[in-house]
């Protein structure tokens, strides 16, 4: 097994075209966090993304991107990334150990590592599902499986649409437009959300909103940014900028009017999104992890990911392990706030930095 560590610029054409080939082969992997336009257009606001290439007897089988930090590796684009792990052809198999002394790294920390990789299943510490919409039998039957499957928010759907229309106006729904201002829109509206709930903002850092500006206007075979409205008498009350490949849409960045709450606008934006995805071809659309109400409520699948540090050092593991424990017990703990705020504090300042 050799291992190549290049920029994103220097992938050929014919090691993107079988980076292609590998990936959608896959369902773990065809996510367009795994597509190398993605990889590529992040390399030109990151300078600290590589892309390594494996091979076996002078062919690429496999391609592994991260941001490297010093001896330390880190997700594409920190925060940003919603899937991460290899892109591998079938029955390929990847030394975890190799592959960091290849990379020039000490370790590499993951929070989003496709669980099924055996790679770095030995430095999973903790596990969540990345919940999806099925949409591989088309709309309609995912809602007809959705309410088999008990879930109000379909009937919640059809009652709050018909009131927002029969109480208000016309609803329009877009699936892709290039208007700046619906772009502008939804970076000022998530934010003041992040700002309402106290969470990480990743739309402070310019480089953030340049890269999402030149997703949203891309549309090359196989990788296309997707911006969506839902409009009320022509004024926009929800928007949602995603990105997808030939068969899946990640569902990212989501915004709606909250002076429109009692009508779910929310909600109606999704399943209005679901509707035309499965018209353009979708066949599933990731949600990603979380234990919101409407991914719990919607999903009708499920990807699990992992989080974690692989690490060549065995000292630095076991120590990486007992923190991870505490970690949890701080998670169970009736002082959960009180303890978890200085952790906040002190992960933000972390992230922050490496963003930046």
């Amino acid at each position: 097994m050799d291992i190549n560590v290049i920029n994103p610029n220097e992938i050929t054409e014919s090691q993107r075209d079988l980076w292609k080939q590998m990936m959608t082969a896959e369902h773990t992997t065809d996510s367009p966090f795994f597509h190398p336009e993605y990889v590529t257009m992040l390399g030109e606001y990151r300078k600290q993304v590589r892309v390594a290439v494996v091979t076996e007897q002078s062919q690429p089988v496999a391609f592994f991107c991260f941001e490297k930090h010093g001896y330390r590796g880190r997700p594409l684009g920190i925060k940003l990334c919603d899937f991460q792990g290899i892109v591998r052809a079938s029955g390929a198999n990847v030394d975890a150990q190799e592959l960091l002394k290849g990379c020039d790294l000490k370790n590499w920390q993951f929070d989003h590592l496709v669980s099924s990789q055996p790679e770095f299943g030995d430095w999973q510490m903790r596990k969540d599902d990345s919940l999806y919409i099925d949409l591989s039998a088309g709309y309609e039957a995912y809602l007809e499986e959705r309410k088999q499957a008990g879930t109000s928010q379909i009937s919640k759907f059809n009652r709050k649409y018909r009131k927002l229309e029969r109480e208000i106006g016309a609803v329009t729904f877009d699936w892709h437009t290039d208007q700046q201002d619906v772009f502008d829109t939804i970076l000022e509206l998530k934010s003041a959300q992040r700002k309402r709930t106290g969470t990480f903002n990743i739309l402070q850092f310019d480089w953030v909103k340049e890269f999402l500006n030149k997703i949203r206007n891309t549309h090359v075979d196989g990788f296309e940014g997707v911006l969506s409205t839902l409009r009320l008498n022509d004024q926009l009350i929800g928007a949602h900028l995603g990105m997808k490949t030939g068969t899946v849409l990640h569902h990212w960045f989501p915004v709606y009017d909250q002076s429109f709450n009692k009508y779910s606008p929310g909600l109606i934006l999704l399943l209005k999104t679901a509707e035309a995805a499965a018209e353009n071809g979708i066949q599933r659309i990731d949600l990603g992890k979380g234990d919101e109400r409407y991914k719990k409520s919607l999903g009708s699948g499920s990807i699990s990911v992992g989080e974690g540090v692989a690490d060549s050092r065995a000292v630095h593991h076991a120590m990486r392990s007992m923190w991870f424990r505490t970690r949890e017990w701080i998670r169970a703990s009736p002082l959960r706030k009180t303890l978890q705020y200085p952790k906040r504090m002190i992960r933000s300042f972390n992230t922050k930095n490496a963003m930046n």
